[in-house]
């Protein structure tokens, strides 16, 4: 529920009638930062909070005002939840079309108290997968237009800032936009990032298409997935992958010597998911297995990002005071650290 702190007096009745008396839906179901149970949780950052909220929910139903127009955080709510094709404006009770300003001008927008618009509200939100019935419904949208008649604070927009107001808010918007630059440039990486994707035709392609930017969040992501492609290959294959990555040759070794994992190499060379040069009993992984393949791709991938020249010095401190290894896979204790 985006809105302007100022409007409160009548957001706050809206959500109750509308919300949760009418769609009956649960405090946790809400974000609306002017109530103590569906607003920002002690401790948790109210920016990051906000950002995220507007950037994951299912609907953003924006209370449109004169004061909410000139609010940097309620813009930049408007701006995310509009990029995102999830926005549903309104405007309060009272206020013109010829209010509006920036994209809002070109979107159809009614008033809230419109039967027509509290009934989309409905078809929106029985969209989403909430349940309740039409009578419920009914209540809270009788309750809110009650509401509305019977408090003249209800109707009434709040007053229109003054002129000291107006400078602050001109000085907020230069770091607003500084936000919302911030906001379209990630729009556009996330964009960029799911045409790589659509594009890749390698198994190491698709596994670098859809990363984070940020060094430690890109290496959780590429751990991660090694691991999991690691974890659909057998024993054998797997050592078989980390001799590859570390450059060191594997060999079948002698039935005497080790009979458990000689029979199990075997098996894996019979199966084809293993190749065995039977002139000097080398052994090395079958790619053409899409299993063993994207456990290969996967790995090098890790190993070509555990590069200390490309990583920054935070990161390589970070990393070996987390793992309590050298940054090398080809190093078995680092490959066990992580692996």
């Amino acid at each position: 529920m985006s809105h302007a702190n100022a409007d409160r007096s009548y957001v706050d009745k809206f959500v109750n009638s509308i919300l949760i008396r009418g769609a009956e839906l649960r405090s946790a179901d809400i974000f609306y930062t002017s109530a103590a149970d569906t607003g920002v949780g002690s401790g948790k950052n109210l920016m990051e909070t906000v950002r995220n909220e507007a950037g994951s929910s299912q609907l953003v139903i924006a209370m449109v005002t004169p004061v909410y127009q000139t609010r940097p955080v309620c813009v930049a709510e408007l701006g995310a939840a509009w990029a995102r094709g999830v926005l549903f404006p309104v405007m309060a009770p009272g206020m013109k079309r010829s209010e509006l300003e920036g994209v809002l001008p070109g979107l159809l927008i009614k008033a809230v108290d419109d039967d027509d618009v509290l009934d989309e509200i409905s078809d929106r939100l029985s969209g989403l997968g909430y349940g309740f019935s039409a009578s419920s419904f009914g209540v809270g949208k009788a309750d809110w237009k009650s509401a509305m008649r019977g408090d003249p604070g209800v109707a009434k927009l709040a007053p229109s800032p003054s002129l000291d107001q107006l400078k602050r808010v001109e000085a907020e918007l230069d770091s607003t936009r500084l936000a919302l630059d911030q906001t379209r440039q990630e729009l556009e990486e996330q964009r960029l990032r799911n045409d790589k994707l659509s594009r890749a035709k390698s198994a190491a392609e698709v596994l670098d298409a859809d990363l984070p930017s940020d060094e430690r969040e890109r290496f959780a992501a590429l751990r991660s997935q090694a691991v999991k492609a690691l974890d659909n290959v057998s024993n054998p294959v797997m050592e078989c992958i980390w001799h590859e990555i570390s450059g060191v040759e594997m060999y079948l070794p002698n039935r005497m010597d080790d009979e458990r994992l000689h029979d199990e190499i075997l098996r894996e060379v019979k199966d084809g998911r293993l190749n065995l040069d039977e002139e000097t009993n080398e052994v090395s992984a079958d790619p053409e297995f899409e299993e063993v393949g994207i456990a290969l791709a996967a790995t090098a991938a890790l190993n070509e990002y555990l590069d200390e020249q490309d990583r920054s010095e935070p990161f390589v401190d970070w990393f070996k005071k987390e793992f309590k290894t050298p940054m090398n896979l080809s190093k078995k204790g680092c490959w066990n650290a992580i692996i």
